[in-house]
């Protein structure tokens, strides 16, 4: 008695549905997303530990001089049109503007004031406006405006909404607030050749709402990410093992 040789099993064919590769191809996009949230929150945590004791962010000092009467940054536009959520009147917080008189004997007056009203004061005043800086090295180009002395020192107007004059070390804080501003830097006897060191803070309390959520969204996207190609791989397992059962 011969017995026939049994005929090999066929071939379990492999299924791998378009839409399973778009299931991994979508949880991959989420997990990188999620990558890179993380390297954002990872950079908003490393941020934390970079403010002073008071809860300021700071630039500086730098050495700021001229030889004119007033140095200015003359827009400073807080608030404007954009995502609430990035432009709202408390993003930048308290601005702390720390400073020192490098000319022996005279006191040096740091204000901010409306910009249209500082425009005003300036109107025919020979100074400088901040044009463009850099922080790395530090680096400030101004534009200089011809003109003469100014009328009146700066201390005695009163569309300031916050000042300081010292000759030593002095601060002037600021909880910062919608619209279009001006910096002025002058010798409170509003004499010319202004020498300062100057360095400048801020709360910035928006980092750490950027640091939460994106760290937050990093782990949502993370879970759907990887709960997606595990469907997608799940469900392959699952043809394949019916296709074996089958034949």
């Amino acid at each position: 008695m011969t017995t026939a040789p049994l005929a090999p099993a066929p071939p379990v064919r492999r299924s791998w549905s378009g839409w399973r590769t778009l299931l991994v191809v979508v949880g991959g996009m989420f997990a990188m997303v999620s990558v890179i949230l993380f390297a954002i929150g990872g950079v908003g945590l490393w941020a934390q530990h970079q403010r002073d004791g008071n809860g300021y962010f700071t630039a500086g000092p730098e050495r700021l001089t001229t030889t004119s009467y007033a140095l200015s940054a003359p827009s400073l536009d807080i608030g404007g049109a954009g995502p609430d959520a990035l432009y709202t009147d408390d993003f930048l917080g308290d601005i702390r503007i720390d400073f020192e008189s490098k000319t022996p004997g005279t006191a040096v007056f740091v204000g901010i004031g409306r910009a249209a009203d500082v425009a005003a004061y300036l109107n025919g005043v020979g100074h400088d406006e901040a044009a463009d800086f850099e922080v790395d090295p530090f680096k400030l180009s101004t534009t200089s405006r011809a003109g003469d002395e100014p009328s009146a020192a700066p201390a005695t107007q009163s569309f300031w909404v916050a000042s300081a004059t010292g000759t030593g070390p002095s601060t002037l804080t600021w909880n910062t607030s919608g619209g279009d501003w001006s910096v002025v830097i002058m010798n409170a006897d509003g004499s010319r050749n202004v020498a300062v060191d100057l360095s400048v803070g801020g709360t910035l309390p928006a980092v750490e709402g950027i640091t939460v959520g994106a760290l937050v969204g990093a782990v949502v996207l993370l879970i759907i990410g990887t709960a997606v190609i595990v469907a997608a791989v799940a469900t392959r397992r699952d043809a394949l093992g019916q296709q074996a059962r089958v034949t």
